[in-house]
């Protein structure tokens, strides 16, 4: 072996050396990528995220998807910064806005039209027979809507009723073991009390618009998981997608999860609006834009029923850059 073809594996070798030690190094001197928390409960408009997961659209290392027994334990969690972001009706999302927690609204997952509902037992056959009577509620911004909407259309007093505060998960046990006359639910316990005979006297179509689901982010986090919230949204998109081409497979695989069978979760469906790409975007548009007016209205509201003691600033509540990204 001559002098120069030495000298050309010593340089190899050495340029080898170099380049797992640049490797190694910038393995060391990254910092992991965050993970980010989305917190929800078993209402059926945030199924298509667990659609999505099960499609193995979410990398589980990106975007972690926490199921949580109530809207309760939600805003504590996201409050208490344990979570980034979370499926939050928009009444809740002021609510904890005003609380304290800084959120961005980024997508409109469904609008009620009928999967809120007050059921009440076989006896119960009208709101007026409600009085003197035990309902049960979540102590939620949602809850509290239903049910001052319910005394006004029954033209009772809240003296009228006896409440009882029940978590999500507590309504369907509340309700078989008469430990309440009537309970303010929703999908897909409201399918679950009909089948046992229940009486439906009040649902969310009776207050068109008041209650809309959406996707909250903490607005510290926007910049920070900026790649994963996209991800986020991507998915759920691709999940309603699948919603659409494969019917059968998609309620099959969120109806496991529930409790209740696929056609039951697709009858739980039609009590509400699912807004498309395009719709969400339009109703994104203008300035101030359609959900915007919406959320003032529903301000306005929280602002009477004593859920809120002062008028919030909403200029920044909205942002549509993570839907602008994609293609309708």
């Amino acid at each position: 072996m001559n002098f120069m073809q030495t000298l050309s594996i010593k340089s190899l070798f050495q340029f080898i050396c170099l380049s797992l030690a640049a490797i190694i190094l910038s393995a060391c001197s990254s910092e992991p990528q965050p993970l980010l928390k989305v917190g929800f409960n078993q209402w059926v408009g945030y199924q298509p995220l667990v659609l999505a997961r099960e499609l193995k659209f979410y990398n589980q290392k990106q975007i972690k998807l926490a199921e949580l027994p109530s809207t309760t334990d939600t805003l504590q969690l996201l409050h208490a910064g344990e979570l980034d972001a979370a499926a939050l009706t928009l009444d809740e999302t002021l609510l904890a806005i005003e609380q304290g927690t800084p959120l961005s609204v980024i997508l409109i997952f469904d609008i009620s039209d009928g999967a809120d509902a007050l059921i009440a037992q076989t006896n119960i056959k009208t709101l007026q027979e409600l009085k003197g009577k035990r309902i049960g509620v979540e102590s939620t911004a949602t809850g509290n809507i239903m049910f001052y909407s319910i005394l006004k259309q029954a033209k009772l007093d809240e003296k009228d009723i006896h409440i009882v505060y029940l978590t999500a998960d507590e309504h369907v046990s509340a309700y078989k073991n008469n430990i309440v006359d009537a309970v303010i639910t929703f999908e897909p316990s409201r399918t679950n009390l009909l089948n046992q005979g229940g009486n439906e006297l009040f649902t969310s179509r009776m207050i068109p618009n008041l209650i809309v689901d959406v996707l909250a982010v903490r607005t510290d986090q926007l910049q920070k998981q900026h790649a994963n919230i996209q991800l986020l949204v991507d998915g759920y998109y691709k999940a309603r997608h699948h919603m659409k081409t494969n019917a059968k497979d998609a309620m099959q695989r969120m109806a496991l999860g529930l409790g209740i069978t696929p056609t039951e979760l697709q009858d739980s469906f039609k009590g509400l609006k699912l807004p498309s790409l395009t719709e969400t975007q339009a109703l994104f548009a203008g300035n101030p834009s359609l959900f915007e007016k919406n959320a003032h209205t529903v301000s306005k509201t929280l602002q009477k029923m004593g859920s809120i003691d002062t008028t919030l600033n909403l200029t920044t509540l909205q942002n549509s850059a993570f839907l602008d990204s994609l293609q309708p």
